[in-house]
């Protein structure tokens, strides 16, 4: 993704605030103290870095000093001093993005039971037309795509799920989110990972030899699935990454783990030409019946894509980065 946040402790800065007095030293109930918490968005695919001015941050009355209360309140009021405009139209990219940015890092870090489903779905609630499309598409990218430090496929089922009946939300945008719903809810931690056929290689005297199996088949040692798509250059770099992991290679060969290395092509003749660029351990898998790709069992927008599936074949880990991936193993 083109961006990434500095992200500042809104814990901190509430905390800070707590105690807040006038000039005086004296304290005056009712007055208010602006929330003063900002995170810079920075684009990376520049050399300098672009700050966007923000829309005013709601105030807190100073007697409302619990640091949680004052966490509450701030998501509760976060868009009353917001231009009314904003509300319904793409006034201030950069500042209304900004703005969303900080209200989901300050939900985000809330405590477990002190926020409600109504709180992450305010804003889209309070916004009309092209203001709401663009609350949506900010939703998308900072809690779906891959690289965002807010990334929350909960919530973002959640956001996803009202989207698809709400009726300010146009219908042309409901279709397209029931189909994002519709791939994001499969294969999530904890449920059934999604069954496909696959043509294994083992590598043999004399080049390779194949076997068709299912994923559901191999019962019997946890799976590290590797999805990849030859030619990606991210892919490339994940596979020289596992290909060089001792903690990987050492629970492979002592029997700890299965790990298989799924291509994501149509053609099985453009799968058997990369064999040899693979790392020297683990299992190379093809989707023979492709399933996988003209049914979208899986969540393969971006490659590569690492799951972690139980013997008993449940999704353990989802997205997984190579370090969670490696740490999960060290365990086994």
């Amino acid at each position: 993704m083109p961006h990434f946040l500095q992200l500042v402790s809104t814990t901190l800065l509430l905390t800070l605030a707590l105690f807040s007095c006038s000039a005086t030293g004296k304290r005056h109930a009712q007055t208010p103290v602006p929330l003063e918490t900002s995170f810079e968005v920075v684009d990376t695919t520049h050399t300098r870095t672009v700050t966007a001015q923000p829309y005013p941050m709601v105030e807190i009355p100073e007697n409302v000093r619990e640091p949680l209360q004052r966490a509450q309140y701030a998501l509760t009021h976060f868009f009353d001093r917001w231009p009314e405009a904003a509300m319904e139209q793409v006034v201030d990219s950069a500042a209304m993005e900004q703005g969303l940015v900080d209200y989901l890092y300050v939900y985000s870090n809330m405590p477990a039971g002190s926020v409600t489903q109504e709180d992450l779905l305010r804003p889209l609630k309070l916004m009309r037309g092209k203001a709401l499309s663009e609350a949506l598409r900010l939703y998308t990218k900072y809690l779906y795509e891959s690289g965002s430090p807010l990334k929350n496929h909960n919530l973002y089922i959640q956001a996803l799920q009202w989207a698809t009946t709400a009726p300010q939300v146009e219908y042309v945008d409901q279709v397209v989110y029931k189909d994002m719903l519709s791939i994001v809810s499969q294969n999530r931690v904890g449920t059934p990972a999604s069954d496909f056929v696959i043509t294994l290689a083992q590598s043999a005297a004399e080049g390779y030899t194949f076997a068709d199996t299912t994923l559901y088949a191999l019962r019997s040692k946890p799976k590290v699935v590797i999805f990849y798509t030859p030619g990606c250059d991210r892919c490339t770099h994940l596979l020289e990454e596992v290909a060089h992991d001792q903690i990987l290679q050492r629970a492979y060969q002592a029997g700890k783990v299965d790990i298989l290395y799924v291509s994501l092509v149509y053609e099985r003749s453009e799968w058997e030409q990369g064999l040899s660029a693979l790392p020297p351990f683990g299992t190379p898998a093809f989707n023979a019946d492709l399933r996988l790709l003209e049914k979208s069992l899986y969540d393969l927008a971006v490659t590569p894509v690492i799951y972690v599936i139980s013997s008993d074949g449940v999704v353990l880990q989802r997205e997984a980065s190579l370090a969670e991936v490696r740490h999960y193993v060290s365990t086994l």
